[in-house]
């Protein structure tokens, strides 16, 4: 794996596995920082929602199902459990813990988080569409436009799976993704713009700017670029595959569900913007 964004760090981990470990090797494991030992993939886990609620020694996390539903996660909190600033109720948090025990062992509030993708002064594309608020984010997907005035937007759903998410801040916006192989496979997911890659497989992230992220595969074809083209707009273009579906290819100019186009598609005040079944 190549990075050549210098404000995020790559990471090396098995995702989606199945493989219980003992407590005693869970409870050694860092989860959070580059390597990540071999012994230690089937111990960790990500999380992210919003804070319903935090004490000394534990935290709520409201999450969002991919049936639209929310459900509320508790993680424990210890002495050691490492925090990117003071954990407030209903602010945006990723968790990173131990699966065996729901023990956090890093926390981290979206807002303060470093790498967050900064808007730039580029004017909106040619989409238009009625009745967006002036204070809603934006996403453009070739000549189609979703909006939301609230702060988190699911873009692409794939057989109840969330795809690609952004989250947005005062301070920038981060990334919530999964990248996926030809053959339908999750080789990589990013989270709040940082790379997880499964073992033997080779991606690689330019950051040309501190407004965009894109992501290359082992073939040097791009599957992921997202630009923050400006404080209220996202452009994003992609290839998106999954097993037995159609891919849902986004370019600048069409949103293509296999061989099916979807022609200047108009949404407003959605929590997820499209849904492929």
């Amino acid at each position: 794996m190549k990075c050549r964004w210098a404000s995020i760090s790559c990471v090396a981990v098995l995702l989606l596995t199945s493989t219980r470990a003992s407590a005693q090797q869970c409870s050694d494991c860092d989860c959070y920082h580059f390597p990540i030992p071999t012994k230690c993939e089937s111990c960790c886990g990500v999380a992210t929602g919003n804070i319903a609620s935090v004490t000394n020694s534990n935290l709520v996390l409201s999450q969002k199902e991919s049936n639209g539903e929310t459900i509320k996660k508790t993680f424990g909190l210890k002495p050691n459990t490492r925090k990117n600033a003071v954990l407030k109720e209903g602010a945006p948090a990723t968790v990173y813990y131990h699966k065996d025990s729901s023990v956090a062992v890093q926390v981290d509030l979206v807002k303060a988080l470093k790498g967050l993708l900064l808007p730039g002064d580029e004017p909106d594309p040619p989409v238009a569409c009625p009745n967006v608020p002036s204070n809603a984010l934006k996403v453009f997907l070739g000549d189609s436009l979703a909006s939301t005035t609230a702060d988190e937007l699911t873009v692409l759903k794939i057989k109840g799976i969330d795809v690609l998410s952004l989250r947005r801040t005062s301070n920038g916006v981060a990334i919530l993704a999964k990248v996926f192989s030809e053959d339908g496979k999750v080789v990589a997911q990013i989270v709040d713009n940082r790379l997880y890659v499964n073992p033997g497989n080779f991606l690689r992230i330019d950051n040309p700017d501190s407004h965009s992220l894109a992501v290359y595969d082992l073939h040097q074809r791009q599957v992921l670029a997202i630009r923050y083209l400006n404080p209220q707009s996202v452009r994003v273009v992609g290839i998106f595959q999954l097993p037995e579906r159609a891919p849902v290819v986004i370019s600048e100019n069409e949103f293509l569900v296999g061989t099916n186009r979807l022609l200047h598609v108009c949404l407003s005040e959605v929590k997820t913007a499209f849904n492929v079944h």
